[in-house]
C-alpha cells in the first residue's frame, strides 16, 4: 500500500521508497523508513497532511504514491 492510498485517521509505518531521489525528498520533509505517521487530512489526488511526532507534514500526491507503508491501526 502507498501513502496516497491510506485513509484519514490511519496510522502507518513507512517501509520503503520507490526511488532513491524520492527517498531524499521525503527525508528533507522528515519522513524516513521506520517512522510512524498518522494521516490527518487528504484531498483526492492532491496533497495530504500526516502527523509525525508533533509535526504536521504536507506531502504532495506524486511523492505519496511512491512511499510504501504498512497500516498499524
Amino acid at each position: 500500500m502507498t501513502l496516497a492510498d491510506a485513509r484519514v485517521g490511519l496510522t502507518l509505518r513507512i517501509e520503503a521508497f520507490d526511488r532513491p531521489d524520492q527517498e531524499a525528498e521525503a527525508i528533507r520533509l522528515g519522513l524516513m523508513v521506520g517512522h510512524e505517521v498518522t494521516v490527518r487530512h487528504k484531498i483526492s489526488r492532491g496533497p495530504l497532511v500526516v502527523l509525525s511526532g508533533v509535526s504536521e507534514i504536507a506531502v504532495g500526491y506524486h511523492l505519496a504514491r511512491r512511499i510504501q507503508v504498512i497500516p498499524l491501526s
